[in-house]
Protein backbone atom coordinates (compact mmCIF):
# COMPACT_ATOMS: atom_id res chain seq x y z
CA UNK A 1 0.00 0.00 0.00
CA UNK A 2 1.26 3.17 -1.23
CA UNK A 3 1.95 5.82 2.08
CA UNK A 4 0.03 8.92 1.54
CA UNK A 5 2.70 11.81 1.19
CA UNK A 6 1.14 14.33 3.72
CA UNK A 7 1.77 11.18 6.22
CA UNK A 8 5.08 11.42 5.01
CA UNK A 9 5.85 14.67 5.22
CA UNK A 10 3.83 15.07 8.58
CA UNK A 11 6.94 12.13 10.23
CA UNK A 12 9.48 14.01 8.64
CA UNK A 13 8.77 17.21 9.79
CA UNK A 14 8.30 16.07 13.07
CA UNK A 15 11.75 14.46 12.32
CA UNK A 16 13.30 17.55 12.10
CA UNK A 17 11.81 19.27 14.81
CA UNK A 18 12.91 16.28 17.35
CA UNK A 19 16.19 16.46 15.94
CA UNK A 20 16.75 20.18 16.18
CA UNK A 21 15.55 20.27 20.19
CA UNK A 22 17.58 17.33 21.23
CA UNK A 23 20.55 19.06 19.34
CA UNK A 24 19.78 22.42 21.24
CA UNK A 25 18.65 21.47 24.37
CA UNK A 26 21.97 19.27 24.12
CA UNK A 27 24.36 22.51 23.36
CA UNK A 28 22.62 24.74 26.13
CA UNK A 29 23.77 21.34 28.56
CA UNK A 30 27.45 21.44 27.08
CA UNK A 31 27.25 25.32 27.01
CA UNK A 32 26.97 25.04 30.21
CA UNK A 33 23.62 27.42 30.26
CA UNK A 34 21.63 24.31 31.94
CA UNK A 35 23.61 23.49 35.04
CA UNK A 36 24.07 20.77 37.07
CA UNK A 37 21.50 20.97 39.72
CA UNK A 38 19.63 24.11 37.77
CA UNK A 39 15.78 23.17 37.35
CA UNK A 40 15.32 22.23 33.89
CA UNK A 41 12.80 23.99 31.92
CA UNK A 42 9.30 21.89 32.05
CA UNK A 43 7.97 20.62 29.39
CA UNK A 44 4.87 23.23 28.49
CA UNK A 45 7.85 25.92 28.64
CA UNK A 46 9.66 24.09 26.05
CA UNK A 47 6.94 23.19 24.09
CA UNK A 48 6.01 26.95 23.19
CA UNK A 49 9.56 27.72 22.67
CA UNK A 50 10.29 25.22 20.11
CA UNK A 51 6.72 24.65 18.58
CA UNK A 52 6.76 21.18 19.74
CA UNK A 53 3.91 18.82 21.20
CA UNK A 54 4.78 16.73 24.28
CA UNK A 55 5.61 13.91 23.00
CA UNK A 56 8.41 15.37 20.94
CA UNK A 57 9.78 17.06 24.03
CA UNK A 58 9.50 13.79 25.99
CA UNK A 59 11.38 11.58 23.52
CA UNK A 60 13.89 14.51 23.29
CA UNK A 61 14.37 14.40 26.83
CA UNK A 62 14.95 10.63 26.46
CA UNK A 63 17.19 11.66 24.34
CA UNK A 64 19.54 13.01 26.39
CA UNK A 65 19.16 11.02 28.73
CA UNK A 66 20.24 7.98 27.25
CA UNK A 67 23.18 10.33 26.37
CA UNK A 68 24.30 10.85 30.11
CA UNK A 69 23.15 14.56 29.71
CA UNK A 70 20.22 14.81 32.17
CA UNK A 71 18.52 12.23 34.57
CA UNK A 72 14.67 12.37 34.54
CA UNK A 73 13.07 10.65 37.74
CA UNK A 74 9.28 10.78 38.98
CA UNK A 75 9.88 12.39 42.61
CA UNK A 76 12.59 15.10 41.74
CA UNK A 77 12.24 16.17 37.75
CA UNK A 78 14.68 16.64 35.53
CA UNK A 79 18.25 17.36 36.40
CA UNK A 80 21.52 17.79 34.61
CA UNK A 81 24.30 15.91 35.17
CA UNK A 82 27.62 16.92 35.50
CA UNK A 83 30.24 16.12 33.06
CA UNK A 84 31.55 12.89 34.02
CA UNK A 85 28.50 11.31 33.50
CA UNK A 86 28.09 12.36 29.65
CA UNK A 87 29.02 9.68 26.87
CA UNK A 88 31.91 12.00 25.15
CA UNK A 89 31.81 9.06 22.40
CA UNK A 90 28.44 9.73 20.90
CA UNK A 91 28.92 11.27 17.78
CA UNK A 92 26.00 13.89 18.63
CA UNK A 93 27.87 14.81 21.90
CA UNK A 94 31.25 15.33 20.02
CA UNK A 95 29.76 17.37 17.90
CA UNK A 96 28.03 19.54 20.26
CA UNK A 97 31.10 19.99 22.73
CA UNK A 98 33.06 20.91 18.93
CA UNK A 99 30.64 23.44 18.43
CA UNK A 100 31.11 25.31 21.66
CA UNK A 101 34.70 24.54 22.67
CA UNK A 102 38.01 26.55 21.35
CA UNK A 103 38.68 24.23 18.38
CA UNK A 104 42.38 23.86 18.98
CA UNK A 105 41.58 23.27 22.43
CA UNK A 106 38.73 19.99 21.04
CA UNK A 107 41.39 19.15 18.59
CA UNK A 108 44.32 19.01 21.17
CA UNK A 109 42.36 16.62 23.27
CA UNK A 110 41.14 14.40 20.39
CA UNK A 111 44.65 13.76 19.24
CA UNK A 112 45.85 12.95 22.93
CA UNK A 113 43.73 10.03 22.63
CA UNK A 114 44.25 9.13 19.31
CA UNK A 115 48.27 8.88 20.01
CA UNK A 116 46.89 6.62 22.89
CA UNK A 117 44.73 4.32 20.82
CA UNK A 118 45.96 4.01 17.19
CA UNK A 119 49.25 3.42 17.02
CA UNK A 120 48.23 0.22 19.69
CA UNK A 121 45.66 -0.45 17.30
CA UNK A 122 47.91 -0.56 14.41
CA UNK A 123 50.33 -2.97 16.05
CA UNK A 124 47.27 -5.45 16.45
CA UNK A 125 46.82 -4.79 12.67
CA UNK A 126 49.73 -6.01 11.75
CA UNK A 127 49.69 -9.30 13.91
CA UNK A 128 45.60 -9.93 13.86
CA UNK A 129 44.56 -8.76 10.39
CA UNK A 130 42.79 -11.69 8.13
CA UNK A 131 43.31 -11.53 4.14
CA UNK A 132 39.98 -9.60 4.36
CA UNK A 133 41.09 -6.93 6.66
CA UNK A 134 44.01 -6.05 4.60
CA UNK A 135 41.52 -5.85 1.20
CA UNK A 136 39.54 -3.59 3.15
CA UNK A 137 42.40 -1.22 3.78
CA UNK A 138 44.05 -1.73 0.73
CA UNK A 139 40.61 -0.56 -1.03
CA UNK A 140 40.68 2.74 1.18
CA UNK A 141 43.97 3.76 0.33
CA UNK A 142 42.97 3.09 -2.91
CA UNK A 143 40.09 5.36 -2.79
CA UNK A 144 42.51 8.17 -1.06
CA UNK A 145 44.97 7.95 -3.56
CA UNK A 146 42.16 8.65 -6.65
CA UNK A 147 40.36 11.00 -4.08
CA UNK A 148 43.51 13.58 -3.67
CA UNK A 149 40.87 15.79 -2.68
CA UNK A 150 38.91 17.53 0.00
CA UNK A 151 35.46 17.15 0.70
CA UNK A 152 33.06 14.77 1.71
CA UNK A 153 35.23 11.65 -0.64
CA UNK A 154 37.96 12.41 0.87
CA UNK A 155 36.85 11.88 4.43
CA UNK A 156 34.85 9.32 3.67
CA UNK A 157 37.84 6.80 2.40
CA UNK A 158 39.99 8.68 4.79
CA UNK A 159 38.14 7.40 7.83
CA UNK A 160 37.29 4.04 6.10
CA UNK A 161 41.45 3.56 6.48
CA UNK A 162 41.32 4.02 10.15
CA UNK A 163 38.01 2.25 10.75
CA UNK A 164 39.35 -1.05 8.87
CA UNK A 165 42.54 -0.73 10.77
CA UNK A 166 40.50 -0.77 14.06
CA UNK A 167 38.34 -3.83 12.72
CA UNK A 168 41.97 -5.30 12.07
CA UNK A 169 42.74 -5.32 15.78
CA UNK A 170 39.79 -7.88 16.79
CA UNK A 171 39.34 -6.21 19.96
CA UNK A 172 35.68 -4.87 19.74
CA UNK A 173 36.23 -1.68 22.12
CA UNK A 174 38.34 -0.53 19.47
CA UNK A 175 35.02 -0.46 17.34
CA UNK A 176 33.61 2.71 19.93
CA UNK A 177 36.53 4.75 19.11
CA UNK A 178 35.55 5.18 15.50
CA UNK A 179 33.54 8.21 15.98
CA UNK A 180 36.29 10.12 17.94
CA UNK A 181 38.34 8.95 14.65
CA UNK A 182 35.68 10.77 12.27
CA UNK A 183 35.60 13.79 13.99
CA UNK A 184 39.24 14.30 14.27
CA UNK A 185 39.17 13.85 10.89
CA UNK A 186 36.79 16.30 9.83
CA UNK A 187 38.27 18.78 12.13
CA UNK A 188 41.92 18.15 9.94
CA UNK A 189 39.89 18.85 6.30
CA UNK A 190 38.34 21.69 7.63
CA UNK A 191 41.33 23.52 9.55
CA UNK A 192 43.84 22.58 6.55
CA UNK A 193 42.57 21.39 2.84
CA UNK A 194 46.23 19.98 2.52
CA UNK A 195 46.37 17.68 5.17
CA UNK A 196 45.01 15.05 2.55
CA UNK A 197 47.54 15.38 0.28
CA UNK A 198 50.23 15.80 2.23
CA UNK A 199 50.18 13.26 4.71
CA UNK A 200 49.00 10.31 1.79
CA UNK A 201 52.45 9.07 2.11
CA UNK A 202 52.10 8.64 5.53
CA UNK A 203 49.14 6.52 5.15
CA UNK A 204 50.72 4.31 2.71
CA UNK A 205 53.55 2.96 5.29
CA UNK A 206 50.94 1.99 8.24
CA UNK A 207 49.68 -0.10 5.14
CA UNK A 208 52.64 -1.60 4.15
CA UNK A 209 53.90 -2.47 7.92
CA UNK A 210 50.70 -4.14 8.46
CA UNK A 211 50.63 -6.08 5.23
CA UNK A 212 54.51 -6.99 6.05
CA UNK A 213 53.05 -8.18 9.40
CA UNK A 214 55.80 -5.98 11.34
CA UNK A 215 54.18 -4.83 14.73
CA UNK A 216 56.28 -2.44 15.75
CA UNK A 217 57.18 -0.87 12.29
CA UNK A 218 52.87 -0.47 12.40
CA UNK A 219 52.92 1.58 15.48
CA UNK A 220 55.92 3.91 14.62
CA UNK A 221 54.37 4.35 11.26
CA UNK A 222 50.97 5.16 12.89
CA UNK A 223 52.58 7.76 15.37
CA UNK A 224 54.56 9.32 12.90
CA UNK A 225 51.18 10.03 10.93
CA UNK A 226 49.40 11.22 14.32
CA UNK A 227 52.14 13.32 15.51
CA UNK A 228 52.85 15.31 12.09
CA UNK A 229 49.30 15.54 11.50
CA UNK A 230 48.65 17.41 14.79
CA UNK A 231 51.66 19.44 14.33
CA UNK A 232 50.49 20.47 10.79
CA UNK A 233 46.90 20.88 11.72
CA UNK A 234 47.62 22.46 14.68
CA UNK A 235 49.75 25.11 13.05
CA UNK A 236 47.29 26.22 10.30
CA UNK A 237 44.84 26.82 13.09
CA UNK A 238 47.53 28.74 14.57
CA UNK A 239 48.08 30.71 11.56
CA UNK A 240 44.13 31.64 10.74
CA UNK A 241 43.93 32.70 14.17
CA UNK A 242 46.47 35.32 13.67
CA UNK A 243 44.90 36.54 10.28
CA UNK A 244 41.35 37.34 12.40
Amino acid sequence: MARHPRLALGRAQKRNLFAHVVEELGTRVIRGDLKPDDPFPIEADLGREFGASRSVIREAVKSLAARGLIESKTRTGIRVLPPTHWNLLDPEVLSWRYSVMPPAQFYSELFEIRLMIEPQAAALAASRATQADIAEMSEAFGEMSKTRETGTAAVEADLRFHRAILSAGKNALLHQMGNLIAVGLYISHQASSESFVVFLPQHGQVLTAIRARDPQAARRAMEKLLNETRDFVTSHMKSKKRAR
